[in-house]
């Protein structure tokens, strides 16, 4: 009996590449404790692990950030680059020297590019759209009747959104678009709305606290619900979906 094609495909994913990795320099410390091997040198390479990660997530990114277009791996590609110059004392300048420098960048470009966005004669037009700007301050707001486009901005601040009585086809979608640095985001949404959440995420967090809403007992077909597109860049803070 040929059991060939019955033998389980082993796929590379970031997780395995961590596991390795791990176990790798597990065995290296081992060794370098028995007296074996000179572990020092092996392990100036440790930042490979985030770049091959980094890479995996770019070629083949996961169903919930294939909106963010690999940005997640490229981050995880720069990190990675920036920290293995550093071990080989090819770069000098150590990526904590520049953090804030970068922040301030990735802020502003993404300011300039929501400004230029709502620019665009074919979005300026959309009476649906929503502002909150709140910056070492907080901003409220809620929506009642529909709802198609909207942006909320935060540094250094909280922002809170009720969308419960905002409006979106059945089907259909409406996007979002959060920008947070140091910062949190309160989103309270119906719990019949699918929430995806392609943002980009670095030290922080986007947690969908909703509980799952009851099925009709009805033999019916049932229109597809309405979708809000999360998107946006959240730094150091955090966003919260509740119902």
């Amino acid at each position: 009996m040929d059991t060939a094609n019955n033998r389980p495909t082993v796929v590379i994913t970031p997780r395995l590449v961590l596991g390795a990795g791990l176990a790798l320099f597990g065995l290296l410390l081992t060794l370098d404790r028995l007296g074996l091997v000179e572990a020092r040198y092996a392990l100036r390479f440790w930042p490979v692990i985030l770049i091959v990660i980094g890479v995996l997530q770019y070629r083949n990114p996961p169903a919930a950030l294939r909106g963010a277009r690999g940005v997640h791996g490229l981050i995880w590609i720069v990190i990675g680059s920036w920290l293995l110059l550093n071990s080989l004392r090819i770069l000098r300048v150590g990526i904590w020297e520049l953090f804030w420098p970068l922040v301030l960048i990735a802020v502003g470009v993404s300011l300039v590019m929501q400004t230029l966005r709502r620019s665009d004669p074919a979005v300026a037009g959309d009476d649906d759209r929503l502002s909150v700007f709140a910056v070492l301050s907080g901003g409220k707001r809620s929506i009642v009747g529909p709802f198609r486009v909207g942006e909320i901005t935060g540094f250094m601040g909280g922002t809170h959104l009720d969308l419960r009585q905002a409006t979106i086809p059945a089907g259909e979608a409406a996007r979002l678009e959060v920008i947070a640095v140091m910062s949190g985001c309160d989103l309270v949404v119906p719990s019949n709305w699918i929430v995806t959440t392609p943002a980009v995420v670095v030290l922080g967090g986007i947690e969908d606290k909703r509980l799952p809403a009851i099925p009709e007992a009805t033999a019916a077909p049932r229109p597809a619900p309405p979708q809000l597109i999360l998107s946006g860049f959240v730094m150091m803070g955090g966003i919260s979906i509740r119902s």
